[in-house]
């Protein structure tokens, strides 16, 4: 059984993010796993719970305050299917899950390694890592919206994942293109 965090966030396998601990129960969570443990940061939104999370581990610990919270980066390391949701973990405040780890060859293909460059390259975002040999790197670049990071890792294997990815590109180009054109449209006076 694992811990867990209920957020309105998706976090990434290779994402990193910030947290301000200062409930009870996850200034607990902190103390138990400020060691590097994992625990899970599944997405809880309008009173419903993701079926699916992420394992993360605390990366960095920022500061640590008085009145005991505290700044932590976060990093996400695995996908997860959430089995069974325990309101409570054994003799603790916060609650515990039960999962299934999602073991996922996240290599993208070529198709889509070509396709990212090519909308990296067109975008103000021009560093393209020279190995950009995960897909979760790709869609960590490609800045997605929660409900889309959400969507994504219900996605259960390496070859839907790149085929989402590329839809995302796809999307996010015409978007990138529509606004082009509405640039070219506005005349000042």
């Amino acid at each position: 059984m694992y811990a867990v965090f209920p957020l309105n966030i998706v976090v990434l396998p290779e994402e990193c993010v910030a947290l301000h601990l200062f409930e009870p129960r996850y200034r607990q969570l902190f103390k138990d796993h400020k060691e590097g443990e994992e625990f899970v940061i599944v997405r809880q939104h309008q009173g419903k719970r993701s079926e699916f999370g992420t394992l993360v581990y605390i990366e960095k610990i920022v500061n640590e305050f008085p009145d005991e919270t505290v700044d932590v980066i976060v990093k996400g390391s695995s996908i997860v299917r959430i089995n069974e949701f325990h309101e409570l973990y054994p003799n603790k405040l916060y609650s515990g899950v039960d999962v299934e780890i999602n073991e996922i060859n996240a290599e993208p293909n070529k198709e889509l390694q070509e396709e990212f460059k090519k909308y990296l390259l067109s975008s103000k975002k021009r560093h393209v890592k020279e190995h950009s040999n995960s897909l979760f790197y790709i869609a960590n670049r490609l800045e997605l919206d929660t409900d889309t990071k959400n969507e994504m890792i219900e996605h259960l294997n390496g070859e839907s994942i790149n085929r989402f990815l590329l839809n995302q590109i796809k999307f996010l180009s015409k978007i990138r293109e529509q606004e082009s054109l509405l640039d070219q449209n506005f005349y000042l006076n």
